[in-house]
Order: structure tokens, then sequence, then C-alpha cells
């Protein structure tokens, strides 16, 4: 059974390969890209982390200092025992910071964890339970900054101004009672030094990295230009190569079409001439020499066959389908039932391409009869992409039936060829039996490997 797959538009001959040198060029360019994009995102996150440093080791030495020398001075038993003239003061100090814009809020906390005063009145005398870092910090001059987390329940009034810089400062008051002073300070000061940073960063290190990819560029030219000089002597001498087994199978064919068999070819056509002659008592004599014509009518037959398979007719320009066919028909002289899909894209591909798809069936095909005792095998020639893939499949003993490629020189050598084209060949069983052979190679074998 013989079916060509048929592909619509126009037929795939492989990939335009784009030239070498622009390709080298291209993934320089993008790779260069790249690495500008990750060097720009690590500065970016380099600077945050510069700035966030700065700001609070900033907000950390302004909290400190307001706690010790402004605040505490100002606390004392009256003030911790509640509103009077002396707690206005400290508000009325404590609000006019807040005005000014230099702090966001303010709380005093007690090692109760009472609120002593805070700039939201609802939030006065109340208790919290207390962190243990902020815990530690009283009966010390301490101090702890962090950016703000206003999931607490303390920090509710504090949300709707986004990100802060939150400094915990340990002091004593007037009486020398230990307490802890929380300010919040505006994060807008980070955020220039992160602009700042950013750009000084971006100047030096992606603008001298800029500097260094144009410097390379002409180095990156020329090795691509090497490397494209390389590839394209490869491919010549792989069509060489090819060439040069092409010439030497003809050369063999031709030697023996015109030489032994045809000699073979008059010897068995004089056979039957001398069998005639023989007297009829001459039996054991006619009988030796019928059985002789028969086995070189054989021998013939067989040799006209392998001229077949080491020099096929023209595969080129529709010419797969009908050797492939071939290779099928012959191998259903064994009592195998054989089926063949070529794509239509392979039987108007390169010669080049054509011949190793030939290659690949009857190596796989010779090994199913000698090898798979098996009773179908099918033939498929497909276009996957730009790649072309060849698979021989049978329903036989499995892969203990068939030689391992390392083991077998059919198949070693057809898995040279093919790793030197850029393609590959794996064998295969499922656990019902049979074997699969799939070699996969490039179209743009005969373009030389250039893309």
């Amino acid at each position: 059974m013989s079916v060509e797959r048929n592909s619509p538009g126009a037929p795939r001959t492989g990939r335009s390969p784009e030239p070498a040198l622009r390709y080298a060029l291209k993934r320089y360019v993008v790779s260069s890209l790249v690495v500008l994009v990750v060097v720009g995102v690590g500065t970016v996150l380099v600077a945050r982390a510069l700035a966030a440093d700065i700001a609070l080791r900033e907000a950390s030495v302004r909290g400190a200092a307001f706690a010790h020398s402004v605040v505490a001075p100002l606390v004392n038993a009256q003030v911790r025992a509640g509103p009077n003239a002396q707690t206005e003061t400290l508000a009325n100090l404590m609000r006019t910071r807040i005005r000014d814009g230099s702090i966001v809020h303010m709380k005093l906390w007690s090692r109760a964890g009472s609120v002593i005063w805070s700039d939201e009145s609802d939030l006065i005398g109340r208790s919290y339970a207390l962190e243990d870092e902020v815990s530690a910090l009283f009966g010390t001059e301490d101090v702890t900054a962090a950016v703000s987390d206003l999931s607490k329940v303390e920090n509710v009034e504090e949300r709707s101004r986004g990100e802060l810089l939150e400094v915990y400062a340990g002091a004593h008051d007037a009486d020398g009672v230990p307490l802890v002073f929380e300010s919040y300070w505006s994060t807008d000061r980070m955020v220039d030094d992160q602009d700042n940073i950013v750009r000084r960063f971006a100047f030096l290190g992606i603008g001298a990295l800029l500097l260094f990819q144009i410097a390379l560029l002409p180095l990156a030219t020329a090795l691509a230009r090497r490397v494209d000089r390389a590839r394209a002597e490869r491919s010549t001498m792989l069509r060489h190569a090819l060439s040069a087994s092409d010439l030497e199978r003809r050369r063999i064919a031709r030697d023996l079409h015109d030489g032994l068999v045809q000699d073979l070819a008059g010897l068995g056509y004089a056979l039957p001439s001398v069998l005639d002659q023989l007297p009829p008592e001459a039996e054991d004599a006619r009988r030796v020499l019928g059985s002789v014509s028969v086995q070189l009518h054989r021998d013939v037959t067989a040799l006209r066959g392998l001229l077949v398979d080491v020099y096929p007719s023209s595969l080129s320009g529709g010419g797969l389908q009908p050797a492939v066919e071939e290779l099928a028909k012959r191998a259903r002289e064994s009592g195998l039932l054989v089926s063949v899909v070529v794509d239509s894209a392979l039987t108007d591909t390169s010669p080049e391409v054509a011949k190793l798809v030939y290659r690949v069936a009857r190596e796989a095909l010779r090994n199913v009869v000698r090898h798979a005792h098996a009773t179908q095998a099918s033939v498929v020639a497909d276009v996957v992409g730009d790649q072309a893939v060849v698979t021989v499949s049978d329903d036989g003993t499995g892969m203990h039936g068939i030689p391992a490629p390392s083991g077998h020189v059919g198949l070693r050598l057809l898995t040279d060829t093919l790793a030197d084209v850029g393609g590959g060949i794996r064998l295969s069983s499922p656990p019902g039996g049979g074997t699969t052979v799939c070699a996969t190679f490039p179209l743009s074998l005969a373009d030389g490997l250039d893309g």
C-alpha cells in the first residue's frame, strides 16, 4: 500500500536559513540587550536597598535625637498621669513638628504597653501588646528603625499615608522612668535618594557596559565571519562527501551491471541451450544443469535488486515515492505486508534529502526482513517543522530481534551519517513487541546547515 501525503500550499523544501553572520550578530545584540536589562533591573534593586538603608539610618539618628533632647525632658509623672498643663505643652510641641512635615505621626509608650501620648488622641491611654524588639528598648538609649508595618492594630490611622519609616527610640523621661518614643517619617527623601542612586548607577554601570558591548562589536563580527566560513566549509565538505559517495555507488552499480550481471545473465541464457543438447539418458547432468539454471536466475534477480539498492533511480523530481515503494515491493516478496506514506513536501525536496530518506528506509526495511520476524511494517516519511522525520515500524519480536546500532554495520554507518548532518536515529520497542526506528535530520541539509 502506498500513500503520498499532500500538503497545502507551496511545497516545503526546508526553511530558508538566515545568513550565519546576520544570525550571529542578531544573537549578540539580543544577548547584549538581555544583559543590559538584567543590569538595569539589578541597579534598581540595589538602589532601592541602598536608599532604604540610608533613609533608615538618617531617620534613626533624627528620631533618637528628637526623643532624647526634646521629648524625654518634657515627660514626667504628671504627663504620665494624664491630660494636664504640662501634657498640653508637650502636645503643642509635638503637633508643631507634625505640621512642619518633618514627622508624620508620634507615640509615647510606657513599659506596660500603654500609649502615654499620641497625635491620634483616640489611642491615648490604650494598651497594646508590644513586640519583643520594642520591649527590649525600655531602659536603654538604643534605637531601631524599619519600613513601617501598617498591619498592626495601633497603626490603623497611618495606613492612608502609605509606606513610612518607623523609628522606635528608647529614652528616660525627666524622672528617669524608661519610655519608648515611636515616630513615623516620610519616605520622600528615600525616594529622592533612590532616584539619584539609580541615575548614577545607570550612568556608570549601564553606560560602561554599553560602551564595552560596542567595543566588542567588531570582535563579535569577526568571530561571526569566521564561524560563517567554518560552517560553509563544513557544508561544502559534507556535500562533497555525499557526492563522492553517490559517484562511488554509481561506479559500483555500472561495473556490476556491465560486467558481472551481464556475464551471469548471458550464462543463464546459454544454459538452456546446453541442456537441450544433452542426450536424454544423461539425467543426472540435466538435473544438475536445471538446478544451476534456476539458482543462476535467482542470483541475477538478486543482483539486479542490489543494483537498485546501491544506485536507485532518480530520487529528485518526485522519484522518492516510487523508489521507496520499490523497497516495499521487494520486502513484500518475503511475505511482509508493507505500507508506505511519503509527505509530498519530501518528493519535491533536494536530492540530498531524498537520498538520505531513501537510505534510512532501505536500511530499516532490510533489518525488518532479516531480523524482526514481522508480518507487517510501515514506512512514514514526513516533514515536521524544518526537519525530515522517517519512521519505520514493525510488529516483530522487538528490540532483541534487531541488533543494536553499535553491533550492526549498516545501522552504525547510518547513525554516523545522520550525526554528520545534524540529525540522529532512535530505536524503541513497546512492551507488546515490535520495533520503531525513527530518524530525524534537517531539511536544510542541501543548504549547508547555514541556519
